[in-house]
């Protein structure tokens, strides 16, 4: 039996930690072994988060066929009008990506970071912040409390951002902060019609009660939801709202980078997916056909964002404009509304998220020896070898190249198109995977094929601990890519809990 306790203790026990590891941080600087200290922190902290989790799954599964858990801070059936918490088969999942993917890239912050700066411990103490927030954020049960989580998540990106404190930093801050802000207007106008109409926020109420309103007030209610999808499309970065992403991954530390593409990113998509799958409903069920606006947005974020990735030069900013078009991808998934389009969106979301972060770390490592421009890469494949083949996987799972796990992904995405008849919207990224693929080769080759600028070794200056975070990340998408099974498990009861699909799998 899942209590509310079960569900607010990873997220209390991250903030706890958040707010102690600052003055462990003032310690551990006294210390020789102030690396060792900070990681041995880090991973006892996701330690007790990943128990905590683990618990509340296994205990949502103790019983075949668990319904959907909607609680209040009573731990009782929620009421329409209180605050709650919702658990099922999705929300396990992302909690689980959450916390897995979190340790991982925290771990490789602690050697990329030099501790002794000045408010590192404040820096690492909204990361953990940040991934409370995202838990909240998936387990809430409401409009409302997933709008206050999103935008606590949204004030601790800020500051990731502006951890360097330098122009270019400033500058993408901003922008994202003047996103944010008319994408919070835009869900609060969509939150209080919502609320108008319908007379709760509450997930399960909301979406009981649109088979219930009167076709004077549908109107409206679609006008709500317009306003919702479009606030949560801008903080996705879907074309055309996403022209604060290439900035902000950019002049973000790569440790903030790898961070916000692997868990921020992922998060809006799962936004998206719980209000248009869950609360409005598909297409002959709900009240609104969304499919055909949402095909067109896939469509011109796979196209923009390959088309704008191809001419860069810098190459954090040719990864960030992956980035875009990756969010393509994956609303080619929510627009089939099938099990095996679903299942492809929750395969992306892990692979995705992976893929980028990786990219992100190994960039910079390259980045802290110089190396930001495709001329600065001339020659890096044998000065560089293991950093250079880490790049090279990330590179090859975006393209979708088997064996790596971008391949099953894009394989599944594909597939569910051509099955709910948008066919188009399958060539469509396809040939954009091409695209991919060709400027991928091009980084390939100027790595391995052209000449270095000159024949001195690269001393390496950083803590090469910083390769086991690395390449823990390499070997999950070469394994995930060999044996997808492993998350198509984990996948599984979430498409049973979505009866309107048909199951494929």
């Amino acid at each position: 039996m899942v209590e509310i306790i079960d569900v607010i203790l990873p997220i209390f026990t991250l903030i706890v930690a958040a707010i102690l590891t600052i003055p462990v941080f003032r310690l551990a600087h006294k210390s020789r072994y102030s690396n060792a200290i900070t990681t041995a922190w880090f991973i006892a902290i996701f330690a007790v988060v990943g128990i905590c989790v683990a618990n509340l799954s296994l205990s949502y599964f103790s019983i075949a066929n668990p319904p959907t858990l909607n609680l209040n801070l009573n731990g009782m059936s929620a009421s329409p009008f209180q605050s709650s918490l919702l658990i099922d088969a999705l929300s396990l999942y992302m909690a689980i990506i959450i916390v897995a993917v979190s340790i991982v890239v925290i771990v490789y912050s602690v050697f990329f970071i030099n501790s002794a700066e000045r408010l590192t411990g404040r820096y690492f103490a909204v990361m953990l912040m940040l991934t409370a927030a995202l838990l909240g954020a998936v387990f809430a049960g409401d409009l409302l409390t997933l709008f206050i989580f999103w935008e606590i998540a949204t004030a601790a990106v800020a500051f990731l951002m502006l951890f360097r404190k330098n122009a270019f930093s400033i500058n993408a801050a901003m922008k994202y902060l003047i996103m944010v802000i008319i994408a919070s207007a835009f869900v609060l106008l969509g939150l209080s019609l919502v609320f108008g109409i319908t007379g709760s926020l509450n997930y399960i109420a909301i979406s009981n009660a649109i088979s219930t309103v009167s076709s004077a007030n549908m109107p409206m209610l679609i006008v709500a939801f317009v306003f919702i999808a479009a606030g949560y499309a801008i903080e996705a970065a879907i074309v055309p709202f996403h022209f604060w992403l290439p900035d902000a991954y950019t002049a973000s530390p790569a440790p903030s980078a790898a961070f916000l593409s692997a868990l921020v990113d992922q998060g809006s998509y799962y936004i998206l997916i719980r209000i248009l799958l869950y609360i409005i409903l598909p297409p002959g069920q709900g009240p609104i056909d969304w499919t055909i606006m949402l095909s067109i947005m896939a469509a011109l974020t796979m196209i923009v964002g390959n088309i704008f990735a191809l001419v860069q030069i810098d190459i954090k900013r040719l990864i960030a404009y992956i980035c875009v078009a990756d969010v393509g991808y994956n609303l080619i998934a929510i627009t089939s509304v099938t099990a095996l389009g679903m299942t492809g969106n929750l395969y992306f979301f892990l692979i995705g998220g992976l893929t980028t972060a990786l990219a992100f770390m190994t960039i910079g490592v390259l980045n802290n020896h110089g190396i930001k421009t495709l001329d600065d890469a001339a020659g890096i494949g044998k000065k560089m070898p293991w950093v250079s083949i880490a790049l090279i996987v990330a590179g090859l799972s975006f393209a979708g190249v088997p064996p790596f796990g971008g391949f099953m992904a894009k394989y599944f995405v594909f597939t569910a198109a051509i099955e709910a008849n948008y066919s188009w919207l399958a060539v469509i990224g396809i040939l954009t995977s091409i695209l991919q693929t060709a400027y991928i080769f091009r980084l390939i080759n100027i790595m391995y094929g052209k000449k270095a600028k000159d024949d001195k070794p690269i001393a390496f200056k950083m803590n090469k601990k910083i390769f086991i975070p690395i390449f823990i990340m390499v070997a999950a998408i070469f394994i995930l890519g060999l044996f997808p099974n492993i998350i198509l498990q984990l996948i599984q009861p979430v498409i049973n809990q979505l009866p309107f699909f048909t199951l494929l799998i």
